[in-house]
């Protein structure tokens, strides 16, 4: 790899990846794609609350979650 290779993605990357992250989180991309979350669904992200209730998960019911995501993906497995 060359020095000037290297000088050229090392002032390319933070900014693609600064671009990258606005675009995963904006609301532009919401708007033109129909991915992604919307202004509402990030605020209770950002948070970590379940939606509506101003309150996060406790360890059991994450636990129940996984299991029963667990339980889906087995079946999913099974069925191809």
């Amino acid at each position: 790899m060359s020095r000037i290779g290297r000088r050229v993605r090392a002032g390319v990357n933070p900014v693609s990846t600064a671009a990258t992250g606005w675009w995963c989180h904006s609301a532009l991309r919401h708007m033109l794609t129909g991915y992604g979350a919307t202004a509402g669904q990030r605020r209770f992200i950002g948070r970590g609350t379940i939606q509506g209730t101003g309150r996060s998960p406790s360890a059991e019911q994450m636990k129940a979650r996984a299991a029963a995501i667990d339980q889906l993906l087995d079946q999913d497995d099974h069925e191809m």
